[in-house]
């Protein structure tokens, strides 16, 4: 399949630096048994948990222009920030890696869990350097402090925001929509989808417009409020629309963000990665029915929403999809040697759930 973005923007495409991570494009599968136990009218799921080879989920698509433009900028490293248990910091790790770029990340505290303790022993394997800030108000401090002792100075040194949420990220998902696109016969009425940071939700949503889709994003609230809001989504539509158009002045000045998006927050539960008996339902009925691995944090929230409308008849004769963005790539075999003695002594604690080596 051709880039989609190219064969409908060239000029845009041609502007973007962009560096090919990804083995794209993920396959769209058909779940009709569950669709007909759930009372939907057609079930399907966006596989972009098997979107990199490396390391799958939704964040490769925005690495493919962020690390393109650090590159692209002589940089030899890149900052970025999440929860201890980010996958989007993982990804950032795994893929500047790829990249030859050195990769610092700055976290914050979540709830411990064997999948974080998991997260932060491939950290060590790959070297990521991280430090733990005390809360949302310490990062800055954290990332000032990194960015004085890099080697070559600060300005060599990219920074990719929250989940690779800026303009450049969320153009990622524009391109994901036109590859969907190529796949269907007909559009869905409805992509339910995990909305953390919010790049994939406005990079999707612009892209069904572009394609004149009545398609409605159903982006389920998993991330707290500094990081998941009305306003932010409203800055990063303008944002994304406003330096497109820019470069391709053939882009659609598109304006009013929700459109075709609708945020819901009643799945969020107690918050951040903390799971909820929703979560825990469908990530069993997903796996039981399906083969699928959701996840308790974004995924597993995103299809409770969904099984929840479907049950309440919402989804009836309606076609559906799923965007599956956790990764299912396995962790490499050799995460048990990993030294991970050398993390910051604030993520020791983290390791208790350790369940590598038991």
């Amino acid at each position: 399949m051709s880039d989609p973005l190219a064969r409908h923007f060239p000029q845009l495409a041609a502007s973007l630096p962009r560096r090919r991570l990804g083995s794209l494009p993920v396959p769209v599968e058909r779940l009709p048994s569950l669709a007909a136990e759930l009372g939907a009218g057609q079930l399907m799921v966006k596989r972009d948990d098997l979107s990199g080879d490396a390391y799958g989920g939704n964040k490769v698509r925005k690495l493919e222009y962020l690390l393109g433009d650090a590159l692209a900028r002589a940089c030899n490293a890149v900052m970025t920030f999440g929860a201890v248990g980010s996958n989007h910091l993982l990804a950032t790790a795994v893929y500047a890696r790829q990249c030859g770029l050195r990769c610092y990340g700055v976290v914050t505290p979540q709830p411990p869990a064997p999948a974080v303790a998991a997260k932060l022993r491939y950290h060590a394997l790959l070297g990521t350097e991280l430090v733990l800030a005390e809360g949302m108000r310490g990062v800055e401090d954290c990332a000032a402090a990194l960015l004085a002792a890099h080697p070559g100075g600060p300005s060599r040194v990219y920074r990719i925001p929250w989940g690779g949420s800026s303009w450049l990220g969320a153009v990622g998902f524009v391109a994901a929509a036109l590859e969907l696109a190529q796949q269907l016969t007909e559009p869905p009425d409805y992509i339910y989808l995990a909305n953390g940071t919010m790049g994939t939700s406005v990079g999707l949503a612009i892209g069904c417009r572009l394609l004149r889709w009545p398609t409605r994003i159903v982006a389920v609230r998993v991330a707290p409020f500094p990081l998941n809001n009305e306003e932010i989504l409203e800055r990063l539509f303008q944002s994304t629309i406003a330096e497109l158009v820019r470069r391709d002045p053939s882009f659609p000045a598109l304006e009013d963000p929700w459109v075709n998006i609708g945020l819901r927050d009643e799945f969020l539960g107690d918050g951040y990665a903390i799971p909820t008996p929703g979560a825990l339902e469908a990530i069993e009925l997903l796996r039981e029915r399906a083969g699928l691995t959701l996840d308790e944090t974004y995924t597993g929230k995103a299809m409770a929403a969904l099984i929840a409308d479907a049950r309440a008849g919402r989804l009836a004769g309606r076609r559906t999809l799923f965007w599956h963005s956790y990764s299912s790539r396995p962790f490499p075999d050799e995460l048990a040697q990993a030294a991970v003695e050398r993390l910051p002594a604030a993520l020791q604690p983290y390791l208790a759930a350790d369940t590598t080596q038991r």
